[in-house]
């Protein structure tokens, strides 16, 4: 078959594949874990997610620069992350997150909490640039931009998304100018927790009432009662009834 042949059968297979003639099977997705990480970034500067746990554990990260300490964006005294079946937890102790172009960001805790697909956020002493944000209770998905953020950035507390049967939170996400950088602070994902079935309980056998040594009647009072005999009123021995029978007479 000529080089032409080929190229020309090509081109045509490809246009089928284009218009659709022929499908494809999706991937299988992957199952969703437990799991939890104190800090990733995306972007001009990329950050893995550190610590990461992934299906049961724990790790601590303990007075960390990230990316590198010649030039952080993030510093923290302690990064905690933790996970188990139906659970997931991730700290980040006094954080300070420095991007360029905008405050820092400072805050004594962040945690990230999430049982059994219900999730919670906690941050102590949250402050933007020179202002302290004041917080009670943080809703879902409560957004901030304090004005030394307007036009450069926005920060989600409490962010919560759930996908595939997993419920992720995230206590503390900044975007800067439209995703072009993110940093997540502690970040959560977990799953239902697994029903516990209950066992049924032994059924316990009746306890039967013990036959008396010498008791042939099976009345269980032990008086050896002859066929045929009745008891007498007043409690004496049972007067026995004459049955009818048949003697050899020998002779």
């Amino acid at each position: 078959m000529s080089k032409k042949r080929t190229a020309a059968l090509s081109a045509s297979a490809l246009s089928v594949l284009l218009a659709g003639g022929i499908a494809f099977a999706p991937a299988a997705s992957a199952q969703p874990e437990d799991s939890a990480y104190a800090i990733e970034a995306t972007g001009l500067i990329s950050v893995p997610k550190t610590p990461h746990v992934v299906g049961s554990g724990d790790q601590s990260l303990v007075a960390a620069d990230l990316p590198s300490a010649a030039d952080p964006i993030v510093h923290a005294g302690v990064f905690n992350a933790e996970a188990s079946q139906g659970y997931a937890k991730a700290s980040t102790a006094e954080a300070r997150v420095g991007l360029p172009g905008a405050p820092v960001i400072e805050a004594e805790l962040i945690v990230a909490e999430c049982e059994d697909l219900k999730g919670s956020t906690s941050i102590a002493n949250l402050r933007i640039g020179d202002q302290q944000v004041k917080l009670d209770q943080i809703p879902e998905n409560q957004a901030v931009v304090p004005e030394q953020l307007k036009g450069v950035a926005s920060i989600t507390l409490n962010k919560q998304e759930k996908a595939d049967g997993a419920l992720t939170v995230t206590a503390l996400s900044v975007d800067l100018l439209n995703s072009t950088q993110t940093i997540d602070l502690s970040s959560a994902t977990c799953t239902e927790k697994d029903g516990e079935p209950t066992e049924p309980k032994p059924t316990e056998p009746k306890p039967t009432e013990p036959t008396k040594p010498g008791d042939g009647d099976g009345d269980g009072d032990g008086d050896g009662d002859l066929p045929g005999a009745t008891p007498g009123e007043d409690g004496s021995a049972p007067v026995p009834t004459p049955q009818p029978g048949h003697l050899d007479v020998t002779g």
